[in-house]
């Protein structure tokens, strides 16, 4: 079994990693830079596997692994893991199983083969293919290592019993002493109750006797209490009859009044309403006049403060042009003295210097020959003493000739490095110079458009200031319209309430949902009400129609009976109301009717109302058969000869069967009236909404326009402030190009010194090589002969000679190098420094490496005067403006403020008749709460009576027959006297009968339970004693079998090593005393160890140490023999490193590599390997490889090559090696050219070469003279 595929998604930096090519079932090596996500990978599939850290999530823990990056948020993440189950380790059907866990904010899943599991079966599956608890170490983290390395004895004892398993066998023997307590205290429980069910049981059989008598006696009572309560009840309902009768008599009343009342509120009603408009109207104007107060405040107050601002930019623009000028002059004067001092520089004290220089070096090169050919002398006179044949000595010359050349060869090298080096320097620098240049007139181009761009902004800007102007007074035209929709709907709302009011509740549901239905449907043949389909020819036959159609006006007009149908049962589908409709095509209507010929009386048809001929049957019959007359008397004497209805202009009306009808009808409760409001308010409702609909589509197009115009302002900012930004990039890179230039003209001009020198110790070395060839088969001698001898003495003068000549030579070099130094720095630290800040203040601010210039704040100054006069316009007239509306807005609040004042008049008169109505209402309900009291009272004994007889239960017949004639006086009496008697066995037990059979059954039960735990009490014992022996057993075979694979795997680590694990008992203490070694674990009890020791050395013959004893590496290693024995104690399928070699060196990487690669390629037993690294050992013993990339924030893994791979940590590995370097080449650019210099001069700094080229080139003190003082000094200097 190993693992074939892991797919991450969502899970961290791994946002949707997809198929990679499947593991290798041996060693797969993973590698990638620090933060690429190695760790999240090894932690995606711990997360997987259900790793103790990763078992129980809680919400925002499972949040935090959710991948966070660009793009849309993850909202769930999975990692899938795909095993090779070929040799059927995982119980389940397959030779490929898929076990996936998916998380998101409120979910954790798991999914076996694709198919939803709980955690506790993945826990079983995987436990059951050897991923034990207690052995977590088949998955090393990064720390885990350092964490065994640190371990005491105690916490390594600790860790054994961890590998041993015995977590489980101590929570298996707690819930075994947890059972038994509860088994000890069921048992005494059991005991307390038998001895209490026993007595108990004694006392029952006494109780017995006396219940026969108690249970006669209780007959009687119930037979007395059941009639009694029965007359009792009667009585009642009697009572309760006629208090209903009075209080249907005192509602008529209170109904009447509260018409009444009803009228008198409906008119306070409608002027508060008036009142509330009036007051809002108020409200809103006042509203209105503060705020519009506060903006002409602000308005006003900008306007001075713009004026002021724009008055101190043109005061400060006049003296901008002043200080540019003064500025200019003295750039100019820099400029010319610069020029002056590298002329002076250029023709007179750099030729003084060099020459000083020569003269010295050469001088210097003559003593140095004198010197070599005085030691050439001594050292002929001394080799003639040294060696006993001309022979012996001519091998020591040319062994001595061989290695002079050696170091001639490699100075020279060094020469040609420098060189070479130095014409770099010189190539660098023209081509510095040549792209500074460039650079020069490429900023003018863009200064050029950034002025242009600049022009733009300030049209642009002026051009939104206008539109903004507009929108405002769009926006204040759009909330006016508002405030007057808002009005118009509340008016709406107000006529369809008395609408609905004027017409049947379920009439009024049925209209509104017929709407609805008719529009979401689009049916069509529906015309609406009566009402809605015509209109009067006069307001004043408003009353008349009313009467005349009654509540046939809300009838509904369709084309067919099919269309009624439809929408009759959509209304009685969802319970919508009720109406009646008029099918068009099944109205049967005259043709012609006849009216009569009279001046009294005409048809209302013809002569009231207008209407489409479509709806004409509909209309003719609610109105085919209505007159208007005159007058009542002409109504009823056409109604009686025409058999038609007859309605006055009062509404008064008589029917064609004779009846009358009439009396005052309200105008404001008119159904017409009611109507007409609602058709106006939607009327003017939509004609508002339509105005607002075209404002606010100017408005959006008005803002459309400006937001067009923030758009391009932004994008030319963005322009703009690229533009800026790369000017000031360039001006920045420019300034660095110059320094980067005179940096490296300084470092050409110390390698050109350096070279003569150089040159010079290899002529010397030349001449040397040249003497001892040819003292190479001369005669040997032990004296120097008479030329010897003079020349020596001619020698040692011109050595003096020379000597005062180079303290001479050293004193110029020294004044024409301190003159050289003055005015070089003169020129590079005064005066080319002055001529960057005159040019930086004069620059505009792009162009500038100053983040405050003077040309960028007169640039800025203009900038803001131009925006300011623009803001100033935009300000008078919004102050103008703002005068008009504070003038409108108190008129408006005048007007409201005097019909409000009408209003409260009106109010204080109905509030009186209303006071005066209420109270005759509060005498009403007074009223009407005694006669409910009494009846409350009645109800109240119904029910008591009821429920006694229900609680009385089964009655005796025989005993019920004789009571029944008795009257309630008699019962009574009855009742009292069987009371007193069964007071007499008041201590009866009522059931004693069912108490003792209840007892006897329970006891029998509590016996039975009782040797039921009596028994498992024995059985628990064994098993906690059962425990503790396998406990013991586990412990010791654990270790044993861990220090046993501890010594192999030591030893295939060290071969010629060895290490061991010791166990430590309480025993050892008294044993150190006496010198005695620790006890073996075999013959002590486990309950005696007190820690695991571990001793190894790492040579044959070599002495054992103790981990506290070794260095860091040494401790890494026996940590990982230690990781490596638990494993192959407790085997897993596979395992998991997560830089596990980071502490190792590369000798005992191998050997880790190794040993991982025989257990990979074990032929009885292989293993899986999966590991990360930084180091080659792991990777080139790998079967395969893995990157790890991040990018963006998200991490992806693909498969490598080995050889890609080893690549990819050879790189890893001399990035390393840089940074390492580069601390030492970082301290000082200027210090290394001076070290060679110093080196080839010999003084007391030769030991502090840079690097391993700069010790091999200039580090030869065979070389160099003692008394080179003058390029010592120099070289100081240059450092200083």
């Amino acid at each position: 079994m190993h693992i074939k595929q892991v797919i991450v998604s969502g899970f961290r930096s791994f946002r949707n990693q997809g198929e990679v090519e499947p593991f290798s079932s041996g060693h797969n090596a993973v590698v990638g830079r620090n933060g690429s996500g190695k760790s999240n990978f090894f932690d995606a599939i711990q997360f997987a596997l259900l790793a103790p850290k990763f078992a129980v999530l809680r919400q925002e823990e499972r949040s935090a692994m959710l991948h966070e990056g660009a793009g849309a948020s993850v909202m769930s993440a999975f990692c899938e893991i795909v095993f090779d189950n070929s040799d059927g380790r995982l119980s389940v059907d397959g030779d490929e199983v898929v076990l996936r866990r998916t998380i998101g904010l409120k979910k954790d899943e798991f999914f076996l083969n694709r198919k939803r599991v709980n955690k506790n079966d993945v826990h079983s599956l995987l436990e059951s293919a050897g991923f034990s608890k207690s052995n977590p170490y088949y998955i090393v983290q990064q720390g885990k290592v350092n964490a065994l390395c640190m371990m005491s004895d105690e916490e390594r004892l600790a860790l054994l019993k961890e590998v041993a398993g015995t977590t489980v066998y101590d929570e298996k023997r707690a819930d075994s002493l947890k059972q038994m307590g509860e088994n000890e205290n069921h048992r005494a429980k059991i005991n307390e109750v038998i001895t209490y069910i026993e007595a108990r049981l004694s006392e029952l059989e006494s109780e017995k006797e006396e219940l026969t008598a108690y249970q006669k006696l209780d007959r009687e009572r119930r037979a007395l209490e059941y009639t009694l309560y029965d007359k009792e009840l009667r009585r009642a309902r009697e009572a309760l009859d006629e208090l209903e009768h009075a209080r249907s008599d005192d509602a008529e009343a209170t109904s009447e009044l509260h018409e009444s009342a009803m009228e008198t509120n409906d008119t306070i009603r409608s002027i508060e309403r008036q009142m509330k408009q009036s007051t809002a109207q108020l409200r809103r104007c006042t509203t209105d006049i503060e705020s519009l107060d506060a903006e002409l405040t602000a308005t006003v107050t900008r306007r001075a403060q713009l004026e002021l601002e724009v008055g101190e930019l043109k005061t400060l623009a006049s003296s901008d042009a002043d200080s540019q000028k003064k500025m200019k002059v003295e750039l100019a004067k820099v400029e010319k003295e610069i020029e002056v001092a590298k002329d002076k520089l250029k023709k007179t004290v750099q030729p003084a210097y060099e020459s000083a220089r020569k003269n010295l070096s050469e001088t210097t090169a003559k003593k140095d020959n004198a010197f070599e050919q005085i030691k050439n002398i001594y050292a002929r006179q001394g080799r003639g003493a040294q060696f006993t044949s001309e022979a012996e000595r001519d091998a020591f010359l040319k062994a001595t000739v061989e290695e002079m050349a050696g170091t001639m060869a490699e100075k020279k090298s060094a020469i040609a490095a420098l060189e070479d080096s130095l014409a770099a320097l010189s190539r660098s620098i023209a081509t510095e110079e040549k792209t500074l240049k460039q650079q020069e007139t490429d900023v003018k181009k863009k200064q050029q458009i950034l002025t242009k761009i600049s022009q733009q902004l300030v049209d642009k800007t002026s051009e939104r200031n206008q539109h903004a102007e507009d929108r405002r007074e769009r926006w204040r035209a759009i909330e006016d319209l508002a405030d007057k929709i808002a009005e118009e709907k509340e008016a709406k709302a107000r006529a369809d309430s008395d609408l609905r009011k004027s017409m049947p509740r379920a009439t009024a549901m049925g209209l509104n949902a017929l709407d609805e239905i008719v529009e979401k449907e689009n049916i069509k043949g529906y015309y609406g009400s009566i009402v809605e389909n015509f209109t009067l020819v006069d307001d004043k036959f408003r009353t008349a129609v009313e009467v005349s159609a009654g509540n046939a006006l809300f009838h509904v007009v369709v084309d067919t009976d099919a269309t009624a149908a439809k929408l009759m049962k959509k209304l009685e589908d969802n319970k919508l109301g009720r109406v009646t409709f008029m099918p068009l095509s099944k109205l049967r209507v005259p043709s012609k009717i006849d009216y009569p010929d009279s001046n009294d009386v005409v048809p209302i048809i013809k002569r009231c109302i207008k209407f489409n001929p479509e709806v004409k049957a509909a209309m003719t019959m609610v109105f085919g058969k209505k007159l208007l007359a005159k007058n009542m008397e002409a109504a009823s004497q056409w109604s009686k000869n025409f058999e038609m209805d007859a309605v006055t202009m009062d509404g008064d009306e008589v029917n064609s069967k004779g009846a009358l009808k009439g009396g005052f009808v309200d105008a404001n409760k008119s159904r017409l009236a009611a109507f007409d409001a609602v058709q106006k308010s939607k009327a003017s409702l939509d004609k508002l909404e339509k105005d607002h609909k075209d404002l606010s589509q100017k408005a959006a197009n008005v803002d459309q326009t400006i937001t067009n115009l923030m758009t391009d302002m932004q994008k030319m900012e963005a322009k703009k402030a690229n533009l800026q930004h790369v000017l000031e990039q360039t001006a920045k890179e420019n300034a660095a190009r110059r320094n980067r230039t005179e940096t490296r003209q300084i470092q050409a001009d110390q390698q050109a010194e350096a070279l003569p020198p150089m040159r010079l110790a290899v002529e010397s070395l030349q001449l040397q090589i040249e003497r001892l060839e040819e003292e190479m088969g001369t005669k040997l001698s032990t004296t120097l002969t008479t030329a010897e001898r003079e020349t020596l003495n001619e020698l040692n003068a011109t050595q003096q000679t020379l000597e005062e000549e180079i303290e001479k030579l050293s004193a110029t070099l020294d004044t024409a190098a301190d003159e050289r130094d003055k005015l070089q720095s003169l020129v590079r630290d005064n005066l080319t420094r002055r001529r960057t800040e005159l040019q930086d203040s004069l620059a505009p601010s792009a162009i500038s490496t100053s983040s405050t210039t003077l040309g960028s704040e007169i640039s800025e100054r203009k900038e803001r005067l131009e925006s300011r006069l623009q803001d100033l316009t935009v300000a008078e007239r919004a102050a103008e403006a703002s005068e008009v509306r504070v003038s409108e807005a108190k008129a408006a609040a005048n007007e409201a403020k005097e019909a409000l004042n009408k209003f409260k008049t009106q109010l204080d008169e109905l509030k009186g008749k209303e006071l005066k109505a209420s109270q005759s209402l509060q005498e009403a309900a007074e009223t009407a709460e005694r006669l409910l009291n009494k009846r409350s009272m009645c109800i109240s004994k119904r029910e008591l009576y009821m429920r006694k007889i229900q609680e009385l239960g089964s009655l005796p017949s025989g005993e019920l027959a004789a009571h029944a004639e008795l009257s309630i006086k008699d019962l009574m009496k009855g009742l009292d006297k069987c009371n007193k008697s069964l007071k007499k066995y008041s201590h009866v037990n009522k059931k004693a009968y069912d108490q003792y059979v209840n007892f006897s059954e329970q006891r029998e039960a509590l016996l039975t339970r009782k040797e039921e735990l009596d028994t498992g009490a024995v059985k628990v014992q064994e098993l906690v004693d059962s425990l503790d022996k396998q406990k013991d057993e586990a412990i010791n075979r654990t270790f044993r079998g861990v220090s046993a694979h501890f010594k192999d795997v030591f030893k295939e680590l060290i071969p010629e090593g060895s290490g061991e694990l010791v166990m430590k008992t309480t025993m050892d203490d008294d044993e150190d005393e006496e010198g005695s070694t620790s006890t073996k674990s075999n013959n002590v009890e486990v309950s005696l160890f007190r820690g695991v020791q571990i001793n190894v050395k790492f040579t044959k013959n070599g002495e054992n140490f103790l981990m506290s004893q070794l260095s860091g590496g040494q401790k890494a290693l026996v940590a990982m023999a230690l990781i490596f024995a638990i494993q192959r104690c407790d085997p897993a399928p596979f395992y998991l490193f997560d830089e596990l070699d980071q502490a190792l060196d590369s000798t005992h990487r191998a050997a880790v590599a190794a040993l991982i690669r025989r257990q990979a390629q074990n032929e009885e037993n292989p293993t899986q390997f999966i590991t990360s690294t930084f180091r080659p050992e792991l990777v080139s013993v790998a079967s395969r490889c893995y990157g790890i990339s991040h990018q963006n924030k998200v991490s992806n893994i693909h498969m490598l090559t080995k050889k890609d791979a080893l690549a990819f940590i050879a790189n890893l590995m001399s990035e390393e090696e840089a940074v390492l370097d580069s601390s030492t080449v970082d301290r000082s650019t200027m210090s290394k050219s001076s070290r060679v210099s110093l080196g080839a001069a010999g003084t007391d700094d030769e030991g502090e070469s840079d690097d391993e080229n700069n010790t091999s080139n200039v580090g030869d003190k065979k070389s160099t003279g003692k008394n080179r003082g003058g390029n010592g000094r120099t070289s100081k200097r240059l450092r200083t």
